[in-house]
């Protein structure tokens, strides 16, 4: 439990800025220490003995604050994703920069589309439906 609390801790004080490799590797300790947890709680809570009820009682609070501190570094590690992906798309994507320095996303000049108008004659009636199906 004491290492589960230092991982709390830990969680608790991050940074903005965060080592997601740091934060992974707290990830598989919680988890490591929820097996061992698991395995030293599971004879106790069965063995029938006085004290079950007070074993399930810790197990309950255990598993708050693990089911807490797993939430909390998942979604740490999704916004650190979401936070890259987001940084490699920007980069990805080409900029010009203006003359006052700010970047841009680049201009492109289409072509004018001359539009045809039909000026009411009726013999230029055909004429007109054939260039403006085009």
């Amino acid at each position: 439990m004491a290492r589960m609390t230092h991982i709390k801790k830990y969680v608790d004080s991050l940074p903005e800025t965060v080592d997601m490799h740091d934060v992974n590797v707290r990830l598989q300790l919680l988890e490591k220490v929820w097996e061992e947890y698991n395995a030293v709680q599971d004879p106790l809570e069965y063995n029938g003995d006085d004290e079950t009820q007070q074993h399930e009682l810790d197990r309950e609070a255990v598993t708050e604050t693990y089911c807490e501190l797993r939430a909390r570094i998942d979604r740490i590690i999704l916004e650190g994703r979401q936070a890259r992906d987001v940084s490699l798309a920007e980069s990805q994507t080409p900029r010009a920069t203006h003359e006052s320095g700010n970047s841009l996303a680049p201009k492109i000049k289409l072509p004018t589309i001359e539009i045809p108008k039909f000026r009411g004659q009726i013999t230029e009636f055909r004429h007109f439906m054939t260039l403006s199906a085009v």
